[in-house]
């Protein structure tokens, strides 16, 4: 029989399939079907600086506006230790409650925020830390060069601050992803999760406002991250998780045989249920069986830029008729 067990960031998992940061993983209660269902580790909901801030300000409103300034101020307190205790009591009953690794996820805008709550977060006994970094290169006194760096310099900040391994989710928008991914591991990242689905920006052109995108992936976005993982499996020094786009069994193969570590599903998970975990495994040790490989390590890899005969196709931007049929 297969063996379908990896480590990840020197965490034992018993099998590749990671539920990433979502709804799926916000309560004590999502945390334990999803290892029941199970998945070999889980990412927590994201905690985002925006939203701590969000519950701050809606504080401020409800207290008085005769109220002294120093009044305002234990309110702000008391409003901030009440949304970092719900995460940090969350990491705690998470751990508490099943035996798969518990990742927590921070998603932070201002760089003292960053190092604080990692710091906190490492206290409450997370097994490690996916750090969710996205800025918008929309303005135009920033550089690129300038931005990447200030990736960099995040996780230089909380790798000074905890010892527990880290994870960085980003996006493939790059202009040079290769070098990107190398500083992030320079600077003290475990592992890189490739990639972060970004909110996704529509118009409704009736009420002409701005409204959401469809909000799930699709089979077809595993392309891109694929790619990628075959390109940097080599290169990076540290470990690659994909992310986006995976659906099913042959989906989180490809990942591997790309050369990912484990991959992270969400999505399709919403579309059909927690059972799908429990499919795909079945899904991942027929295809083991199959061909005849009993540990992961056996095709790891294997379809990595670096071992192939032919690694001009995974550079090519531009059609190939040989792989596409399009003239």
């Amino acid at each position: 029989m297969a063996d379908l067990s990896v480590t990840y960031m020197g965490l034992p998992l018993k099998n590749p399939i990671v539920v990433g940061s979502s709804s799926l993983t916000k309560s004590l209660d999502g945390v334990r079907r999803c290892e029941d269902a199970g998945a070999g580790a889980i990412v927590l909901k994201s905690l985002f600086e925006e939203q701590i801030e969000g519950e701050i300000r809606q504080a401020e409103r409800e207290a008085s506006p005769y109220e002294h300034p120093e009044a305002f101020d234990y309110v702000r307190q008391t409003a901030l230790h009440l949304s970092e205790d719900k995460y940090l009591r969350l990491i705690e009953d998470a751990k508490a409650a099943v035996s798969i690794p518990v990742i927590a996820s921070l998603n932070c805008v201002s760089p003292e925020w960053w190092t604080t709550y990692a710091s906190k977060i490492a206290k409450a006994g997370a097994d490690a830390i996916e750090v969710n970094i996205a800025i918008m290169p929309s303005d135009l006194k920033h550089s690129a060069k300038e931005i990447e760096a200030i990736y960099a310099r995040i996780i230089e900040g909380i790798r000074r601050r905890v010892q527990l391994p880290i994870a960085v989710k980003i996006g493939p928008y790059f202009t040079a992803l290769p070098q990107t991914a190398r500083s992030l591991s320079s600077a003290g990242a475990t592992a890189l999760v490739l990639f972060n689905r970004f909110y996704q920006l529509d118009i409704d052109i009736e009420k002409m406002h701005l409204t959401h995108g469809y909000h799930f992936s699709s089979p077809h976005e595993i392309h891109v991250p694929l790619r990628w993982i075959a390109i940097l499996s080599a290169l990076v020094g540290c470990e690659l998780a994909a992310s986006t786009g995976i659906h099913d069994g042959a989906g989180v193969i490809k990942q591997l045989l790309a050369g990912a570590r484990v991959v992270q599903v969400c999505s399709v998970l919403y579309q059909e249920g927690l059972g799908r975990v429990g499919g795909m495994l079945s899904e991942i040790s027929d295809w083991m069986d199959r061909h005849g490989f009993t540990v992961m390590d056996e095709f790891r890899g294997r379809m990595s830029m670096e071992l192939s005969d032919q690694p001009e196709f995974y550079e090519r931007l531009q059609y190939i008729r040989i792989f596409s049929g399009v003239d």
